[in-house]
C-alpha cells in the first residue's frame, strides 16, 4: 500500500493568508495526505507565500531558499510554492526559483492537492486551525475596490467581494462548535462589508448576528477603512458587549495632500472627527493604526505635521512602514521618490514617538480591571501568556497574568500591576472561566 504524504506547510503573511492556509491543510487532510510534518521529516513542503510588499516578497524568496536545503538532502522531496507572491511573479519565480517543484496562485487549491500525490477531495470549507483553539479568524469578504495608489491587493486579490452572510454566520457556528471563543473578523476592507449585494448588508448587522451565535464571548473587527465608517459601526461598539473596544483603524497618513495623492478618500479632519467620535461613544476604546512614510513627495514638513498629530492623538498600537514602490502600482512612477535609507529613518522617527506614548498608556493602565484571555504558558506554571480586550493576537502587545488554576483558552478578569514596554503584567483576579 503506497503511504500517504507527509506534508509540512509554513504561512507566511498576513492573517488572510493564514485562514487560505488553514482551508488548504484541511482539503490534504481529507485527500489523506498527514499534515503537520516537521519539514526535515515531508515528503511535501508548501510555503504559503506573501507579495504584498518588497519585504515580504523577500522574507518568501528567504524561506523558500531555505526550506530548499532539505529538498538538496533528498531530493525525492517536492516543494511546492503558493499563494499572492505566486499569483503576482509566476513567471519571474519560475527562473528564479528553478528547484521548486510547483507554482500554484490563488484559487489552485485542487492542483495543490493532485502535485502532493493526493485525489482532490470537494471543498466542504473546513478548516484546520493554526491559531490556538480558543481564536479564530473570520474572512467576512475577499478582495479591494479602494484602488489606494501604492497598494497591490486589487491586483494580487481582484475586486471586492462580500462572503454570504448564512455562510460566515454557519462558519461563525462551526468555529465555536469547536472551541473557538474568540472571533476576529478580517477581509480587505471590513467596513465595505455587504455594500457590493443588491441590497446593502452593513457590518454593524453582521456583528450583532454573529455577536448572537452561542459561546461568543469576544468579537474583533480588523481591516476597517476610515472613508466609509458607518455611523453604524460607531454604535455597534457601544452597544455589542461582545464586541471588543478595540477599533483597527489604517489612516496610513494624516497630511492631505499625501491622503489625496495616496488615493485615500479622507481627509485629515475626516480621521480626527471619527476618532473622537468612537471614542466619545465607547470611552477607553483602543485605536489601532498604521502609517506608511517617506511616499513620494513627502516633505519635511508633512512629516512633522503627521509626528506632531500622533503625538497628540496618542493611538494605543501603531505599526508604521516605509514606502515601497510595488511595480504596476501608480506610486512606483510618482515623481519626488525618497531614498530608502530616508524613508527607514522617518520610520524610527515615527516609532521612537509612538513608543513614548504607548510606555506611558500602559503605565496609566497600572491598576485598571480588565477582561483577558489566556492563550499560553510559561515555563513557570503561575504565569501565563495572555491578551486583554484591547490586545489584537499577532500585532500588538501581551499581557503576563500571574495566578494559579489557568489555562489556555479561559477568559479572566485580571488586574494592571505594572508594564514592560509594549506588554502588561496582570494578576489573576477570579478564578478563568471558558
Amino acid at each position: 500500500m503506497r503511504r500517504a504524504p507527509r506534508i509540512h506547510l509554513a504561512s507566511l503573511g498576513c492573517a488572510k493568508n493564514l485562514v487560505d492556509s488553514e482551508r488548504l491543510l484541511a482539503r490534504l487532510a481529507l485527500a489523506g495526505g498527514l499534515v503537520g510534518a516537521p519539514a526535515d521529516e515531508a515528503d511535501v513542503i508548501i510555503v504559503n507565500t506573501c507579495g504584498f510588499i518588497d519585504a515580504a516578497r523577500r522574507e518568501s524568496l528567504d524561506v523558500i531558499r531555505e526550506l530548499s536545503a532539505f529538498k538538496q538532502a533528498d531530493p525525492t522531496r517536492r516543494i511546492l510554492v503558493v499563494g499572492c507572491l505566486v499569483e503576482r511573479d509566476r513567471l519571474a519565480l519560475r527562473a528564479e526559483l528553478p528547484f521548486v517543484d510547483g507554482l500554484f496562485g490563488l484559487g489552485e487549491e485542487e492542483a495543490i492537492v493532485a502535485a502532493c500525490g493526493l485525489a482532490p477531495a470537494e471543498d466542504d470549507g473546513a478548516r484546520l486551525l493554526l491559531t490556538p483553539p480558543h481564536t479564530a479568524y473570520l474572512r467576512i469578504s475577499e478582495g479591494c475596490d479602494n484602488r489606494c495608489t501604492y497598494c497591490t491587493i486589487p491586483l494580487i486579490r481582484g475586486p471586492f467581494r462580500s462572503r454570504a452572510p448564512e455562510t460566515i454566520l454557519r462558519e461563525a457556528q462551526e468555529l465555536t462548535a469547536s472551541g473557538a471563543r474568540e472571533l476576529v473578523l478580517i477581509g480587505q476592507d471590513t467596513t465595505a462589508y455587504g455594500s457590493d449585494f443588491e441590497t446593502p448588508y452593513p457590518i454593524d448587522r453582521l456583528l450583532r448576528e454573529i455577536a448572537a451565535v452561542d459561546s461568543v464571548r469576544w468579537l474583533r473587527l480588523l481591516y476597517t477603512h476610515p472613508a466609509h465608517f458607518p455611523d453604524g459601526l460607531v454604535d455597534a461598539f457601544a452597544e455589542i458587549p461582545a464586541l471588543c473596544p478595540y477599533v483597527d483603524l489604517p489612516l496610513q497618513h494624516l497630511n492631505d495632500e499625501i491622503l489625496r495623492r495616496m488615493g485615500r478618500r479622507t481627509t485629515r479632519a475626516a480621521a480626527i472627527e471619527l476618532i473622537e467620535r468612537l471614542r466619545a461613544g465607547s470611552p477607553g476604546i483602543a485605536v489601532r493604526t498604521t502609517f506608511i512614510v517617506g511616499f513620494p513627495g513627502e516633505t519635511e514638513a508633512q512629516f512633522d505635521e503627521l509626528l506632531s498629530l500622533v503625538a497628540d492623538l496618542r493611538f494605543d498600537h501603531l505599526g508604521a512602514f516605509p514606502f515601497s514602490p510595488e511595480p504596476e502600482t501608480p506610486a512606483a512612477g510618482f515623481p519626488e521618490q525618497i531614498p530608502e535609507n530616508e524613508r527607514c529613518r522617518r520610520v524610527d522617527a515615527l516609532m521612537r514617538v509612538q513608543q513614548a506614548i504607548a510606555l506611558d498608556a500602559n503605565r496609566r493602565r497600572i491598576g485598571d480591571c480588565i477582561a483577558a484571555v489566556i492563550d499560553a504558558p510559561t515555563d513557570d506554571p503561575e504565569l501565563w501568556i495572555g491578551r486583554t480586550e484591547i490586545q489584537a493576537p499577532d500585532v500588538d502587545g501581551v499581557t503576563y497574568i500571574r495566578g494559579s488554576g489557568l489555562r489556555a483558552g479561559a477568559f479572566v478578569d485580571v488586574q494592571i500591576v505594572d508594564v514592560n514596554g509594549y506588554d502588561l503584567v496582570a494578576r489573576a483576579e477570579q478564578p478563568a472561566s471558558g
